[in-house]
């Protein structure tokens, strides 16, 4: 009888798919694309603590290259989600960690990043990671004004908001986000006042930022001061009129969009384009088509974009009738 061969391990198999296990390999070596850490995406829960124990073994070099291109993946294909490997980068020792992080985190609306940001708002010592925090609780406060959180958590999250916008000690960065993110509130005679406050500012960063938070009230009555700012001298104040007036949706806005459509500043003239697309109706649609006949090449692509949007709204009000 012969000798039975000797047993060996399988070896692998050479297209075998990465693991979670390959992605945090490679953030330690330093040697990956974002492709690389595809198997980040939708973690378990084991291999999201995996992530965790390894997490502070990298350099911060590695860190901050790990998120930037999870974010940067995420953006350009949906279907990968990077939610819990995030999650462990809000804890990073790094504020440029942390700041990526929440700033990566804008899609997701877990409930669990509530808390998470509000803890980041209050106290980190970073204030870009305050700021961010405060600008990432936007979501939640549009969800809390329209009734789509428990009562409690709404109201904490408004309140912590509220504060922090009030407080002239706050850098100025984080109270105009903090007041921006409260300006979905904005029919509350507090915020009112907050908003005209931050408008009356000498800070200019406040007072753009009070103007955001007017389109976020979805309240006309802030119409003519984002009309009046449509010939400011300055390009941010331009820019936040012609976005809030979007949101606010009301055609009035549309003959002051539409010379705004050919302002001297390419992002003051696409934020005009864009809000005549959320706008919508017959007049934002001709003045989109007349746009389009004398537009610059430059701005095609939204011109075409918002134009689509103006009449897909006709259509649905068409549908309505």
């Amino acid at each position: 009888m012969g000798q039975m061969p000797t047993p060996t391990s399988p070896e692998p198999r050479p297209n075998a798919d990465p693991t979670p296990a390959d992605a945090i390999a490679a953030i330690g070596r330093g040697e990956f694309t974002p492709r690389d850490l595809i198997p980040l995406a939708d973690l378990g829960r084991a291999d999201a603590a995996l992530l965790r124990r390894a997490w502070p073994s990298f350099t911060d070099e590695q860190r901050e290259r790990a998120v930037r291109a999870m974010a940067e993946f995420a953006e350009s294909d949906v279907q990968y989600v990077f939610g819990r490997a995030l999650r462990v980068a809000l804890d990073d020792s790094s504020p440029v960690v942390r700041q990526l992080a929440i700033a990566a985190l804008w899609e997701d609306e877990g409930s669990d990043l509530i808390e998470a940001f509000l803890e980041l708002v209050d106290r980190d010592p970073s204030q870009d990671v305050r700021a961010e925090a405060a600008q990432g609780l936007s979501r939640f406060a549009e969800l809390a004004a329209e009734d789509g959180l428990k009562t409690g958590v709404a109201a904490r999250l408004r309140r912590t908001l509220v504060a922090i916008a009030a407080d002239q000690c706050e850098p100025y960065v984080v109270r105009r986000r903090a007041l921006e993110a409260a300006g979905v509130f904005g029919r509350d005679p507090e915020i009112v006042d907050l908003i005209r406050d931050a408008y009356d500012a000498d800070d200019a960063g406040l007072r753009a930022g009070a103007l955001y938070a007017m389109g976020r009230t979805c309240d006309t009555g802030w119409l003519d001061a984002l009309l009046f700012e449509f010939e400011s001298p300055d390009a941010e104040m331009r820019f936040e009129a012609a976005r809030a007036t979007g949101e606010l949706g009301d055609d009035r806005a549309v003959p002051g969009l539409t010379e705004l459509a050919s302002d001297e500043d390419v992002e003051v003239r696409q934020m005009a384009i864009g809000a005549l697309g959320r706008i919508g109706g017959t007049a934002a649609v001709n003045a989109l088509r007349r746009l389009a006949r004398r537009g610059s090449a430059a701005d095609r692509d939204a011109i075409d974009e918002a134009l689509e949007e103006a009449l897909v709204s006709i259509d649905a009000l068409r549908l309505r009738t």
